[in-house]
């Protein structure tokens, strides 16, 4: 008698909710199992599916190695620091589901990114991607080898966001938590910067830069909006138009920072008791990746938009295998 696996309790429920539409599921699993629409890496999954079809990374400790996206497609992992976050339970499974760069090209736009442990860069160059609720080792790259539009950037856990080569515009950057830089000042890309956590050095050109917390430095420019943003750095913006600022900010006022020594996103909710953060954004929002006017505040972990089994229980008795799930929706 064979277990259920954690795994596939997942992908059945997490995709429940799409079954009644003409869209195949392709699984990513190199863990063994096998069948019809299961492949061993994403790319092999891509290179498969059709137009709106959706790819499911199942956990596992190999990554599914690098994706080329030229199709309009939903891809979806299971979330990341699952362990750090943990209890309450989460998933099932506490196993990421890793690939290494992720491009998406010409036949992409619309396509969209979820749930997912990116090793290295996301790379956007097409119109209309969605990036949401990832985590990123390295950059999200927009502008490559062709124009970004209206991209959505949102619950992010990333390292870097700056501009590849080629322009941008209308682009929707919000509660993400950037680890180290932002390089968005070239000149041709513009849109929204909003409810974000930047730990290190931040620059921008043609940006409303609104309610985030800049740890660092920053470079401001004429072409920048600058409102109820908290500055760690001891001045505030000299060029451009600006209202409402706060410099001097150390973290330590702001957020938890904890628990353990390590950072993870846990780190950047606000702590509690007197706070500028709290309520300091416009229209009274609380400033950072967990303020949110719009009901998108950060996701812990990255749990991607879906149901999801968070608890699952089974035993045998004779010849029955009993199971008990325990479900959440996380949108």
């Amino acid at each position: 008698m064979k277990n259920l696996s954690a795994s596939l309790l997942f992908v059945l429920l997490a995709l429940a909710a799409q079954l009644a539409s003409a869209q195949t599921i392709r699984r990513v699993n190199n863990n063994g199992v096998t069948g019809t629409n299961i492949y061993s890496t994403v790319q092999l999954a891509h290179d498969a599916a059709a137009t709106g079809d959706i790819i499911q990374l199942e956990p596992s400790t190999v990554s599914y190695g690098s994706l080329t996206c030229t199709k309009q497609l939903s891809i979806v992992g299971p979330g990341y620091f699952l362990s750090n976050n943990q209890p309450p339970a989460l998933q099932a499974s506490v196993i990421a589901a890793q690939v290494d760069n992720v491009y998406f090209t010409t036949g992409s736009a619309g396509a969209s990114l979820a749930g997912v442990t990116v090793n290295s860069s996301v790379f956007l160059g097409a119109n209309n991607l969605s990036v949401q609720r990832n985590y990123v080792g390295s950059y999200i790259y927009f502008g490559y080898s062709a124009a970004s539009n209206n991209a959505l950037v949102r619950q992010n856990y990333v390292t870097f966001l700056a501009q590849y080569s080629t322009a941008g515009s209308n682009l929707l950057i919000t509660n993400n938590i950037v680890t180290l830089d932002v390089s968005l000042n070239a000149g041709n890309l513009n849109g929204e910067f909003s409810n974000n956590v930047v730990l290190r050095y931040s620059s921008f050109d043609n940006f409303t830069v609104k309610n985030n917390y800049l740890a660092s430095n920053f470079t401001p420019t004429a072409n920048t909006t600058w409102r109820y943003n908290l500055l760690g750095s001891s001045s505030l913006p000299a060029t451009g138009s600006q209202s409402n600022n706060t410099a001097n900010v150390p973290q330590a006022t702001v957020f938890v920072l904890g628990p353990g020594s390590t950072q993870f996103d846990a780190w950047y909710k606000l702590k509690t008791g007197t706070n500028p953060a709290t309520g300091g954004g416009e229209g009274g929002v609380d400033v950072g990746a967990f303020g949110s006017a719009t009901g998108y505040a950060y996701k812990l972990s990255g749990i991607p938009a879906i149901p999801a089994i968070y608890q699952l229980n089974q035993s045998v008795t004779g010849n029955t295998l009993n199971v008990n799930l325990s479900t959440r929706s996380n949108n």
